[in-house]
């Protein structure tokens, strides 16, 4: 894996710790922000070691991602949609754009859907 990609997914998983200690601390809207962006984080290390590009934006890195699938990379599409449930929640939460509460049913998923997002990114770039 480059440097890059690394990086980003060493950023993934401190970014999953830190959405932990939220869960644990009952802080559930933090916890699912947190979960969202370690999946983006990882999202973009398999970007970059894939194309090289180190895409910024969240909808450039859905968009690339979905490309890069449809083009034959072997992330698992149940897996990716978390993305955008976790980009709308992250929306509303910031931003008063969506759901402003989150659960703890919902952190706990979001928490394990990121853990599965970041594994399987550790998978297709390995």
């Amino acid at each position: 894996m480059s440097p890059e990609a690394i990086n980003y997914q060493s950023l993934a998983e401190m970014l999953l710790e830190r959405a932990q200690r939220a869960f644990l601390a009952e802080i559930y809207e933090d916890a699912a922000r947190g979960a969202y962006t370690a999946a983006l984080n990882a999202a973009r290390a398999v970007l970059f070691e894939k194309t090289g590009m180190a895409v910024k934006s969240h909808s450039g890195a859905r968009s690339k991602l979905h490309e890069l699938m449809h083009n034959g990379l072997p992330f698992d599409g149940k897996i990716a949609e978390f993305l955008q449930d976790g980009f709308n929640t992250k929306q509303g939460v910031d931003y008063g754009d969506g759901p402003l509460f989150v659960d703890r049913t919902t952190a706990e998923s979001y928490l394990a859907r990121a853990e599965a997002f970041i594994a399987e990114a550790r998978r297709v770039c390995s």
